[in-house]
């Protein structure tokens, strides 16, 4: 078996996936893009700064380091596209190959040069099996029916923003949609939805991954910013899919919603029916 290399975004997940490989005993690098908010933290020797514009030079590094498999984690600014960076012939060869500049062509189109190398994209799940949570309502507090009829309603939403490639968060007050994510990210969204909602505190927030993930590429993601993000805004409600979603430092994010008397689930096969049993718990 060959190399695994962590191409690197900003945020947490990059290095929960190092940790856990480490612990499995690969022999990981980072290659840590620099356009990003990446940060080594102690892993310099297993690092190699790249440009996200220099693909040649990415997959030279690859094949120098021996690499047979590529794990793509953390965040990267989609609005990079548009802030005219210089491309080399190998990332303009690669968006040409688009069928639009959506982020899952172009995933798609990076991960087919792999694999024409013999590289192998593997899913983001492997090493990070931890920050998925099961069915269930994580805070003390039950769900009252309109609450319940917003998170049905904005999952399906959410879904289906997700499916077309636009975002995959949408923020929901009385089975209406507030606020769609879309190039602006997030955080942005949370705040503008929380925003336009009249009734403070009603705002539910649902995030969900398409309904056919390909599980190499961008998993909704959600931490403890998410919640403060939403506490700021005056939304009280997160709803996130079952499987799908990946919760960084689980337990912090539990704490911090009870103990800001916000609420968290995660919506699963059985719907709302699941969301308002006995209360998970994480070690």
């Amino acid at each position: 078996m060959g190399r695994l290399a962590i191409i690197a975004g900003g945020g947490e997940l990059p290095h929960i996936g190092m940790s856990e490989a480490l612990e499995a005993g690969e022999d990981p690098l980072f290659l840590g893009l620099k356009e990003s908010d990446f940060t080594p933290r102690g892993k310099e020797d297993r690092t190699i700064p790249v440009h996200i514009t220099q693909v040649g030079k990415i997959l030279k590094t690859i094949q120098k380091e021996k690499v047979d498999r590529i794990l793509m984690l953390g965040k990267v600014r989609k609005d990079l596209l548009f802030q005219g960076l210089k491309f080399d012939l190998k990332a303009l060869a690669i968006l040409a190959k688009t069928i639009n500049r959506n982020d899952y062509p172009i995933f798609l189109a990076i991960a087919d040069e792999f694999e024409s190398m013999g590289v192998k994209v593997i899913s983001q799940k492997i090493y990070l099996q931890s920050l998925l949570l099961p069915e269930g309502r994580y805070t003390p507090k039950k769900f009252d029916k309109s609450e319940l009829k917003d998170i049905e309603f904005g999952m399906g939403y959410a879904e289906k923003m997700a499916d077309l490639d636009i975002g995959q968060l949408v923020v929901v007050c009385d089975e209406s949609i507030i606020a769609v994510e879309a190039v602006e990210g997030t955080d942005v969204t949370i705040k503008r939805g929380g925003e336009y909602t009249k009734k403070k505190g009603s705002a539910v927030v649902c995030k969900s991954a398409k309904s056919k993930q390909d599980e190499r590429f961008d998993l909704p993601t959600i931490g403890v910013h998410t919640l403060e993000i939403m506490k700021a805004s005056g939304c009280k409600t997160l709803c996130i899919r079952e499987g799908e979603t990946l919760v960084v430092n689980p337990k912090e994010v539990v704490d911090y919603a009870t103990k800001n008397k916000l609420h968290f689930a995660v919506y699963g096969p059985s719907g709302v029916k699941g969301l308002n049993g006995s209360q998970k718990k994480i070690s």
